[in-house]
């Protein structure tokens, strides 16, 4: 068998064949020869459905109070949307799953579990009103902790500067808090 280039409508038998074969093809409402959808349209689709299912469990979990600022914390709001979570290039150390989760070596967590005598925050031990020692309390009010939160609201201050408060909504609205 060889193939190769003929001239169209030239009277050439099997060519006159196939051309009406193909146009007859294209006004039937027959069935549909070739209908395979492109590997990149099923990915994506699949990575959309992917993501409509994880962010309904999320929203519909009791779990993640304080990385989703449920439960009267109003500072926990680091991550609601898992699409905002996917696009953030954020590092995931250690320190930092601690203080979105509450879970880690903070004293209300191991205090949960009987791993120390109390939640309260050493910056509060000799005070009259203790607090525990909870991410919000480290972030927002520990007094052990007021220099590096100084030094960390006038670096924030000085990108914020730069970039404009727009673009981080959230941010601003803590950094606020403290000003």
């Amino acid at each position: 068998m060889n193939f190769g280039w003929v001239n169209g409508h030239a009277g050439i038998e099997g060519n006159e064949l196939v051309d009406r074969f193909a146009k007859e093809a294209a006004v039937e409402d027959g069935p549909v020869v070739c209908d395979k959808t492109p590997r990149e349209v099923i990915i994506t689709r699949e990575k959309e459905n992917g993501l409509h299912m994880w962010q309904r469990q999320w929203t519909n979990t009791g779990k993640g109070a304080v990385t989703k600022g449920e439960g009267g914390s109003d500072q926990g709001f680091f991550f609601q949307s898992v699409r905002n979570r996917l696009r953030q290039k954020i590092p995931i150390l250690p320190e930092f799953a601690t203080m979105v989760t509450g879970h880690g070596k903070l004293r209300s967590y191991l205090h949960r579990f009987g791993l120390t005598d109390n939640p309260i925050c050493p910056c509060e031990e000799k005070e009259e009103e203790v607090e525990e020692q909870t991410p919000d309390h480290l972030i927002f009010q520990c007094k052990k902790l007021r220099n590096q939160r100084n030094e960390l609201i006038k670096q924030i201050k000085k990108k914020l500067v730069k970039i404009g408060l727009h673009r981080m909504k959230h941010l601003s609205i803590i950094i606020c808090k403290f000003l």
